[in-house]
């Protein structure tokens, strides 16, 4: 066999080297834009902008928290929330928050809506469910029994297909899953007589019984505030004048003037209440 000219074997071997040097002339710029992309977005970006919100809006950059005088606070310990994160009151002398599916409610690690639809069973009437003992709980409120507690809690009078007094327990409070049962459900017999609501003395505000989509609003609506007035002004001992005007105080208008709808932050409008007015028998 004779042997190939060495010339013909350097132009064989040509086209391979120029394709080698060709992509390593791609790769190393590609390369070296990805390093430095990477330091600037991930953390030269980063750094300056935290920079410039620690400056500018520091309480703002540090989640909003708040003391319980209402003070800004800087320190995690000494915060009784955040003005931008709903959180549960339940007292009478309180107002309350819009309700929330956030977790187990109120979760600012688990932020999120129910998810169902407006024609949802489960979201209208509620569920039950059996527990691991076999005892049927609680497992979602729902719309009407949403309405029915914020009626009685705050005196507004309503009518009901059946008297609530067959669904109270042994200790004369009103049973959550009795009431839920007998809301008007999808599939029930046709000869099941429903607990149905009607006829209330005032309108009730769609924030107080619908949760938000992030179960973290930190705002009531003006109305819900207004009908929960009464109650805050009777369990504190004070005058409902005096409760609005500081409803007035911690009511936000919409955003840029425009946007949305004025709110009442509920977190600040309480700690205002218990600094100023706070409850009989309360410090």
């Amino acid at each position: 066999m004779n042997p190939i000219p060495q010339r013909l074997a350097n132009r064989d071997s040509a086209p391979e080297m120029e394709g080698t040097r060709l992509l390593s002339a791609q790769l190393w710029p590609s390369f070296a834009a990805t390093a430095i992309l990477t330091l600037i977005c991930c953390g030269i970006y980063p750094l300056v902008v935290w920079g410039i919100a620690q400056a500018v809006f520091p309480t703002q950059a540090n989640g909003s928290l708040v003391k319980k005088d209402g003070t800004w606070a800087t320190q995690d310990g000494d915060a009784a929330g955040s003005s931008r994160l709903g959180q549960l009151f339940s007292g009478p002398q309180y107002f309350h928050p819009r309700p929330s599916s956030a977790g187990a409610g109120y979760d600012a690690a688990n932020s999120s809506g129910s998810n169902l639809g407006p024609l949802s069973d489960k979201l209208i009437n509620g569920l039950t469910q059996k527990d691991d003992k076999g005892k049927e709980v609680l497992a979602f409120d729902g719309v009407r029994l949403r309405t029915l507690r914020y009626a009685m809690e705050n005196g507004i009078e309503f009518k009901t297909s059946i008297p609530l007094d067959e669904f109270k327990d042994k200790d004369g409070n009103l049973d959550d899953v009795k009431l839920v049962n007998a809301f008007p459900h999808a599939g029930d017999p046709a000869d099941k007589k429903p607990l149905v609501l009607s006829r209330f003395s005032k309108p009730i505000p769609g924030d107080a019984v619908t949760a938000s989509g992030s179960g973290l609003d930190p705002q009531i609506s003006p109305a819900n505030a207004a009908i929960q007035k009464a109650r805050v002004a009777e369990a504190r001992g004070i005058s409902e004048d005096v409760v609005q005007k500081l409803i007035d105080r911690h009511t936000d208008g919409p955003d840029l003037g425009v946007l949305g709808d004025p709110g009442v932050n509920v977190l600040m409008l309480n700690l205002a209440l218990d600094s100023n007015h706070p409850a009989p028998g309360r410090k």
